[in-house]
């Protein structure tokens, strides 16, 4: 019997903290089932391991031997769709265990992403491309054995949904929901909708790495500044292959350094500040699961202009999307928002109602219904009220 305060355990796949982005998923989505009345804990990798947290291929079996030993106290059980490949009668029978996509590997798997661009990293392409392309059919292998365990799959986006059909899993099986805000987030991004930057600013959150628009980024930077006098570009939370400001702007010419503010870290308090005075948003990634960078840039009355790639689809309407790779369609889009200032300032109104439809509380809320009905479904029992 599912008891009046349902308990939630949800299973990071990385180091639990809001600067990581499945964390700050599982960090986020805990907060919001505990607003809709629910016991949520999260862990990661070092409380199972007791440890560093291992690779794709060693985390799993210590996942599977904590869960042996704790699943039974949760009503329901969160874990990442590749991280535990194992038959669904090793763990307790209780629980609702739940494959969370938070970045589909069989998209991940599926896309090409160039390598760095510099001569290592294309030369180590050619010669270890194959290993890469081995792994990442592992990781599928993987993934397609947890999800076939799972009693429910969770995603993020519809082409994670259709993909996963296509891969032979029961669409019946699969719920999607989107991630979101919390209900006081947008009120800290005090940015004027109606109030234009003067001089224009181009921002982006995110990792600069090839994903995410690394090879591409110097290309756009120069056409856009080729168009529009005095514009500048505001890269914010670059850390991760490159740490620091100056490994980022080594990828750039040197004529192009006084355009770019660059900022790899930031605390999650401070990034309305940072993108106050930003004029437009670009998001060139390649595949997300949903980028919390695109929806933030949108609470700041930011309009982003992205790579018609999963996960901005869910947040951009089409205008707002270009074919991936294409660095003059991107650099275009942008410039004529920034020419046009009745359009610009339209679609900084229309960015910052767009972030109502993603609310954490009201996902939360919906999925924990879900997970209900799911969880009294396998019991034989009527769904229990919310």
């Amino acid at each position: 019997m599912i008891p009046a305060v349902p308990r939630i355990l949800f299973m990071s796949p990385t180091p639990v903290t809001l600067t990581l982005g499945a964390s700050k998923v599982y960090l986020e989505a805990a907060e919001g089932f505990r607003r809709a009345g629910w016991d949520a804990t999260v862990i990661g990798p070092e409380e199972v391991a007791g440890g560093p947290p291992g690779d794709m291929f060693t985390q799993p079996p210590r996942l599977r031997d904590y869960l042996r030993r704790h699943a039974s106290g949760f009503d329901v059980v969160e874990y990442e769709h590749n991280r535990l490949p194992f038959p669904r009668s090793d763990f307790p029978s209780g629980p609702l265990m739940v494959a969370r996509s938070v970045l589909l590997t069989h998209i991940v798997a599926s896309i090409h992403i160039p390598p760095r661009p510099v001569l290592r990293s294309r030369a180590g392409r050619l010669l270890k491309g194959w290993w890469e392309r081995r792994r990442m059919q592992q990781v599928v292998r993987q993934a397609n054995l947890t999800l076939a365990a799972a009693d429910l799959i969770n995603v993020c986006n519809t082409i994670e949904r259709d993909t996963l059909v296509g891969h032979g899993h029961a669409a019946d099986k699969i719920c999607m929901f989107p991630f979101g805000l919390f209900s006081e987030r947008p009120a800290t991004f005090r940015s004027d909708p109606r109030v234009l930057p003067d001089p224009p600013v181009v921002g982006f959150v995110g990792t600069f790495d090839p994903r995410k628009g690394m090879c591409e980024f110097p290309a756009l930077v120069d056409r856009v500044v080729r168009r529009i006098p005095g514009v500048t570009f505001r890269l914010l939370g670059t850390a991760g292959i490159e740490p620091d400001a100056d490994g980022v702007r080594g990828y750039f010419p040197r004529r192009l350094w006084p355009r770019l503010e660059i900022y790899p870290r930031y605390d999650p308090n401070e990034l309305p500040d940072l993108l106050a005075g930003v004029s437009v948003g670009v998001f060139p990634s390649r595949v997300e699961g949903f980028p919390f960078g695109v929806l933030e840039m949108l609470a700041a009355a930011v309009p982003v202009i992205a790579y018609d790639a999963p996960g901005p689809d869910v947040m951009l309407p089409a205008e707002y999307r270009v074919p991936v790779g294409s660095v003059g369609d991107l650099a275009d889009r942008v410039c004529d928002l920034l020419t046009d200032r009745d359009r610009l300032r339209e679609a900084r109104l229309w960015a910052r109602d767009r972030v109502a439809s993603f609310d954490w509380e009201r996902v939360a809320m919906d999925t924990a219904r879900v997970y209900l009905d799911k969880q009294a479904g396998r019991r034989g029992r009527p769904p229990s009220p919310l």
